[in-house]
């Protein structure tokens, strides 16, 4: 039973890390996952960190539309697009947090047992694949809006990136 515990908790911990990453992810590679809230008028809801054009977000954005050459039509139509996208998204994550945060109790507990466990992970999981689903719908939307040109610096853009990253992974070995 230990063992199935163990075993489920490791699969908690990297479902976690992959709702966390999948996150990152898309916002590292197509743009940024949320405009900045000042853009859109209130950002009172918003943590301060989160606030304002200094962002993460906005700056990665602008660096984006900079290396593509967005023009004033294309990151209008971008931002746009974010924005709505962001607004799709919120009860999705707020599911996940939701339902994380169940998975975590039971997990904790030490007496749920493992038809609970495998039950709360399904659920989570499903959201995180809504939440993926989402996102390339997203990424598939903003690359319609980019010229040919501008697509194969995106996915030359992609590809550096994902270089870096498997460098970083592989120097963890």
């Amino acid at each position: 039973m230990k063992k199935v515990l163990r075993s489920l908790l490791v699969v908690t911990a990297l479902a976690s890390a992959t709702a966390v990453t999948s996150t990152q992810a898309f916002a590292d590679t197509a743009a940024p996952a949320a405009a900045p809230q000042a853009a859109t008028g209130s950002d009172a809801d918003q943590p301060t960190h989160f606030r304002g054009k200094h962002h993460r977000g906005h700056r990665f954005f602008a660096r984006l539309a900079r290396k593509l050459q967005l023009t004033d039509q294309q990151k209008a139509q971008a931002k746009e697009l974010f924005r709505s996208n962001r607004d799709q998204a919120k009860p999705l994550l707020a599911s996940l947090r939701t339902e994380g945060h169940q998975l975590r109790t039971l997990v904790q507990s030490g007496t749920a047992d493992e038809a609970a466990l495998r039950a709360q992970s399904a659920k989570v999981a499903a959201i995180q694949a809504d939440l993926v689903v989402q996102r390339a719908q997203a990424a598939k939307q903003f690359q319609a809006l980019l010229t040919p040109d501008q697509l194969t610096k995106l996915k030359q853009i992609q590809a550096k990136r994902e270089q870096r990253f498997q460098e970083r992974v592989n120097g963890l070995d």
